[in-house]
């Protein structure tokens, strides 16, 4: 059977350290003959910039899969989105500044990335992204998607996950979605879910997708797809999830699987 669409998470998978796509991944993507849909933890204004370089126009999955969007010149088409409860965001925002107040916290609206503080995660962030927070308070007029936390020692970032945990709050999922990175969304949809309404309305068997990930956020992307890739910087737990692994994220993984994908499908008869 036929891979018909490639589904690619993008920090760490897509792009490389600074937070870009390589010339190689760029043309890769750009003269794919297959749609190609970026999968990622990252809000739509910090996919904006990327999708807009890929011309892509086929749907795409931001918060972990609590938005699903199409991009052109007017702007976002919001095709199903899950928002935190208002009330959950000021619970977790309060709790965290009060009792983790070292740690660099984070969170998103649709078209703004809101901050308590200007510290070391901020900084690196607006490197990687190239978009400029707001200090704010939350007024809880906003819809949030997103909560991220920043931590940049390790046993705080597992004892801070474990006390979310214990809160037992309703309706949301507390992920790690990197070395010193905590997310918090709503528990209504994930990677995997908003991938499967995509192939309901295209009338695609998983059979028919590639899915090309490499964090733990990336797994259940990974299961619901016909091919699983990794790229090579994935830890061993990803991998024992594909049935492919390419090059790291700097050494043009995506290109490399783009490939491999079109030599499987030619000799698909």
């Amino acid at each position: 059977m036929k891979i018909k669409h490639i589904f690619t998470d993008m920090d760490g998978t897509l792009l490389d350290s600074h937070g870009s796509v390589s010339d190689t991944n760029h043309w890769s993507i750009y003269y794919s003959d297959l749609p190609i849909t970026l999968v990622s933890a990252r809000s739509p204004l910090e996919m904006s910039n990327i999708v807009e370089k890929l011309q892509l126009r086929t749907p795409q999955i931001a918060f972990n899969g609590n938005l699903t969007f199409t991009q052109n010149q007017f702007g976002l088409q919001i095709i199903d989105k899950n928002p935190l409860a208002s009330e959950t965001v000021s619970q977790l925002l309060n709790y965290i500044s009060t009792e983790f107040p070292n740690v660099s916290l984070n969170w998103y609206s649709l078209a703004h990335w809101y901050i308590n503080k200007q510290d070391k995660g901020t900084f690196i962030q607006k490197a990687i992204t190239g978009i400029e927070p707001k200090i704010k308070t939350f007024d809880g007029q906003s819809e949030i998607y997103k909560i991220m936390m920043i931590v940049f020692d390790s046993q705080e970032l597992l004892q801070l996950q474990a006390q979310l945990n214990n809160l037992n709050i309703p309706n949301i999922s507390v992920q790690q979605s990197g070395q010193w990175y905590l997310e918090i969304t709503s528990d209504n949809k994930t990677k995997a879910d908003a991938v499967q309404s995509i192939l309901d309305n295209k009338n695609l068997d998983f059979q028919e997708i590639a899915a090309i990930g490499d964090g733990h956020n990336d797994i259940p992307l990974l299961q619901s797809a016909g091919l699983a890739i990794a790229v090579d910087n994935a830890n061993s737990e990803v991998k024992k999830h594909v049935k492919m692994v390419v090059a790291k994220n700097t050494e043009h993984g995506v290109a490399e699987a783009i490939s491999a994908i079109n030599t499987i499908n030619e000799q698909v008869i």
